[in-house]
């Protein structure tokens, strides 16, 4: 009775716990919330148990496979949390960035062979292709900011803080709101991303397809694991730290 007390407690812990948490402390439960459709980095701050209500998911079943991952070696997922804010902001250049500008062209080219060959068929993937284009004009913008507004900012507080400078305004006014800017678009690369999804029935293949369909299904859920991955990075662990920094250089003026 003491243990299943016990065992109700920690459930519950978890349960109140934001999803965001589970991610940012052990990058494994990724696959677990990718696997229930759980967003975790655009909507990361609600509860898990939020979460798992609004898909109508059962508590108990999921915190048992929950469980299962933390109760794993963590060790090698804690390396994106320990990395200094400059090397973050290169690994997400030189990783994701790098992959969202050659997966577009790509899946593009997919996309319109699919539209046309089999949009009399299969309406929808006149819709997808639509949404994609939005969705890639958005990210290939949004980046570009990255690259060349907002990452050397953070570059600039961090070499301030090499230096023990306190920062100086260059018209931002503060961090937070190229940051604020850039969580917008990523709720809206979100918001694109799951109408992708809904589209295409989780990205199920239909009977009738061919290859280059079958293809362009599994490229664009990979590209859904890279934003959400992507996406995660920035939102709970590069941008609060650029943010504690700026706080902390302001204490030395």
């Amino acid at each position: 009775m003491y243990k299943e007390e016990i065992a109700n407690k920690r459930n519950k812990d978890l349960a109140e716990k934001k999803v965001k948490e589970f991610v940012v402390e052990n990058f494994k439960t990724a696959k677990l919330f990718e696997k229930y459709g759980i967003d975790y980095c655009c909507n990361g701050n609600r509860p898990l148990k939020d979460s798992l209500s609004e898909k109508n998911i059962e508590v108990d079943i999921f915190i048992p496979e929950l469980e299962k991952i933390l109760g794993g070696n963590n060790n090698e997922d804690k390396i994106f949390s320990s990395m200094d804010l400059v090397s973050l902001s290169q690994y997400i250049v030189n990783t994701h960035h790098k992959y969202v500008k050659e997966a577009i062209p790509a899946i593009e080219a997919h996309l319109d062979k699919v539209v046309n060959a089999h949009s009399k068929n299969h309406p929808e993937i006149i819709n997808i292709r639509h949404e994609f284009s939005l969705l890639s004009a958005e990210m290939l913008a949004h980046m570009d900011k990255e690259e060349k507004i907002l990452f050397p900012l953070i570059k600039y507080l961090v070499d301030s803080k090499k230096y023990n400078e306190a920062p100086k305004s260059a018209g931002y006014g503060t961090v937070k709101n190229p940051i604020r800017k850039m969580e917008q678009e990523h709720q809206s690369a979100g918001s694109e991303m799951e109408i992708i999804r809904n589209l295409s029935n989780g990205f199920k293949i239909p009977d009738d397809a061919c290859t280059t369909y079958t293809v362009t299904y599994k490229e664009l859920e990979e590209f859904e694991k890279d934003l959400f991955k992507h996406i995660h990075l920035e939102n709970n662990i590069l941008f609060p730290k650029a943010i504690e920094l700026e706080n902390e250089l302001t204490n030395l003026k």
